[in-house]
């Protein structure tokens, strides 16, 4: 005679909670940084996604970060 299998048992997953509130020194930090305009945590990278998105081999010079780069600069 066949052992009988247990049955599942539905697990109940608890919602959760709210997100903790940022500490102040955080919230300064994103503050200095979007005032310099950095690149910020959670934020689309508008120069990351404007240099990516351009020819591999690009046989033109390109600003990055405000300096001018030429190709085979090495810096």
């Amino acid at each position: 005679m066949p052992t009988p299998m247990p049955m599942p048992v539905p697990m109940r997953v608890p919602a959760p909670g709210p997100a903790p509130a940022d500490p102040p020194i955080y919230k300064a930090v994103l503050s200095l940084w979007a005032s310099q305009g950095r690149a910020l945590p959670g934020h689309r990278d508008q120069e990351w996604a404007r240099l990516a998105s351009g020819p591999v081999w690009a046989d033109r010079t390109v600003r990055v970060s405000g300096t001018l780069v030429r190709p085979g600069d090495g810096r």
